[in-house]
Parts: structure tokens; C-alpha cells; sequence
């Protein structure tokens, strides 16, 4: 009678294993433990997980600190596609390794260095906030991302990470204020994916309800935000912001004559463009023919938006 390992202690070892970084070991320990249970669909699930980060782990001397950092996540990325979490698969086997693909990027961004360029060092700090969040640590990750934004400000994905902190941390007011700015500033350098919130993925979650997919669905979560009253918080635009708001309202309604542009993301933008122009209007005490005007610019553009945001 063979004497191999019982397969749920050997599935617990593995799993510690690959949280502690060692995924040959894990890869070694599964490998003898299914010899004994080829049926047991938890250990040929952590096997094939393991199959898929073998390379990752066992090339660590690849390329520069930074480049196995972004790979690192980039993996992590096709890995969840290609195992599709939502079929009922090990939750605690996904997150041994997303302990330890975090744990392992974090550590190649803390090697990273900037070389004096501030765009660089913020990206290299965001990255490590990321990290940190992922891994449940969110002061540490709040303190990255206020040092990158600090190293390159108005950086849309830097600003939505830290209102994504704030909002885990439970301070839903200063997440709402973050979130609003980063949606303005640019919605589709804003990566979905790295946002863990309840604010966001319900917001995400209606505007797909709605039929919006694609890059659209970026454009439509602060359009999203105003009409069900999440982005709530509002700030009173400096001078220089509103010449700029304005200036971008006269281009993308220039680009909206145009029928080669794309009304899909035209459209959205512009309407959020509107919600912030009308919100400045209001608190500098405009008339209310000037805000009437701005109101019937949106009625013109969508009739069920003007219908929600008036009511």
C-alpha cells in the first residue's frame, strides 16, 4: 500500500507554500499528492494554477525590477481571465496566489528606481499603493499613492486608487470627492480592474444593466455618479479650471458635429463636462438664464439624462 501524502494536508501545505512564494515546491508537492486522487478537482485546479505562474517564478532574474513588476500584474490579469473565478473555482486557492503575485510585484517595485524622473517615481509608487491595497494593507497603500501623487499631480489613475482606499477604509466622503475629480480629469486611463470599492462596482454595474459596454462604460460611471446621487461632493472650480473646462466643453462639441468622431464616448464625457459647468454656475450664483441654457444643451443631447438630472 502506497504511503502518499493524504491529499487535504498536502493541499493546505501547497497553498502556504505558494502564498510564501515558492511555487516549484507547491507545483512538486501537488504533483505527488494527485498521483494518489486524480479525481479531486481542488488539487487538478491548484496544479493547473501553478502550470500557469511556474515561469514567472522561476525567472525572477529577468529584465529590470520595474518591467518583472508590470509583468507580474499583467499575468495576474490573463490568469483571471483564463480561470474564470466566477465558475465556482477554489477562492482559497486564488488567493494564495494573488498573495503571492502581489507580494512578489511589491517587492520587485521596491527595488525599482526611478532615476530621477517624476512621472516614473509616481508610477513606481502607485504601483506599490496597488500592491499594498491588494494585499489588504490600505494605509501603507494610501501612503504610496499620496507620495505619487505628490511626484505627478492630476494623474487620473493615481487619484481614483487613493479615493478606492479611502472607500475601503470606510471615509465614503473623501472617496466621493477623489472619485469625481479622477472620473474628470480622464476616465479612460482609469484601469476598473485595480478598484475594489462598492462605490465604483456598483456604479459599474448600472451602467452595464443599462446595455454600455466597453471603453464607454468609463465615460458613463461619473454621468452614473451625479444622477444617483453618488458624486455628491462637490468643489468650486478655480478660474484657470473653469477657462479650461470651458475650452474642453467648445472642442468636444465641435467633435460631436463630426460623424466620423465617436458619439459613444463623445457624448458621455460632455454630459459630465455639463454636470460640472452647471455645479460652478450654481455656487458662483449665475443667472438663471445662463444655467438654463447649459440645461437645454443637455436635454438636446439626451432627453432621459436632463429628464433624471432635473427631476
Amino acid at each position: 500500500m502506497s504511503m502518499g501524502i493524504n491529499t487535504s494536508p498536502a493541499l493546505a501545505q501547497a497553498l502556504s507554500t505558494i502564498e510564501s512564494g515558492n511555487i516549484e515546491k507547491a507545483y512538486s508537492i501537488l504533483g505527488e499528492a494527485i498521483t494518489e486522487d486524480l479525481d479531486n478537482t481542488d488539487l487538478v485546479f491548484a496544479l493547473k494554477c501553478c502550470t500557469f505562474w511556474l515561469n514567472d517564478f522561476t525567472n525572477e532574474n529577468q529584465g529590470d525590477s520595474f518591467s518583472r513588476g508590470e509583468s507580474l500584474l499583467q499575468n495576474w490579469k490573463n490568469f483571471l481571465k483564463k480561470i474564470n473565478p466566477d465558475n465556482g473555482m477554489s477562492d482559497r486557492t486564488i488567493y494564495a496566489f494573488k498573495k503571492s503575485v502581489y507580494s512578489q510585484a511589491l517587492k520587485e517595485y521596491c527595488k525599482s528606481s526611478d532615476e530621477g524622473d517624476k512621472k516614473l517615481r509616481s508610477e513606481i509608487f502607485r504601483k506599490r499603493g496597488l500592491c499594498y491595497k491588494k494585499l489588504g494593507s490600505y494605509e501603507q497603500a494610501l501612503n504610496c499613492l499620496i507620495e505619487a501623487n505628490l511626484s505627478h499631480s492630476d494623474n487620473a489613475p493615481v487619484i481614483a486608487e487613493m479615493a478606492d482606499c479611502y472607500a475601503l477604509c470606510g471615509d465614503d466622503r473623501v472617496a466621493k470627492v477623489l472619485f469625481r475629480e479622477a472620473f474628470y480629469i480622464d476616465p479612460q486611463k482609469i484601469d476598473l480592474d485595480n478598484l475594489d470599492s462598492q462605490i465604483i462596482s456598483m456604479l459599474e454595474a448600472k451602467v452595464k444593466e443599462s446595455g454600455i459596454s466597453g471603453s464607454s462604460v468609463l465615460e458613463w460611471i461619473p454621468v452614473y455618479g451625479v444622477l444617483l446621487g453618488v458624486f455628491n461632493i462637490k468643489r468650486e472650480l478655480k478660474s484657470r479650471e473653469i477657462t479650461h473646462l470651458k475650452q474642453e466643453i467648445f472642442a468636444k462639441e465641435n467633435e460631436l458635429k463630426d460623424q466620423a468622431n465617436d458619439i459613444k464616448l463623445i457624448k458621455p464625457r460632455l454630459l459630465n463636462m455639463y454636470f460640472w459647468l452647471i455645479d460652478y454656475m450654481v455656487m458662483t450664483r449665475e443667472s438663471v438664464v445662463r444655467i438654463n441654457e447649459v440645461l437645454l444643451k443637455i436635454k438636446l443631447l439626451d432627453p432621459e439624462v436632463y429628464r433624471i438630472y432635473t427631476k
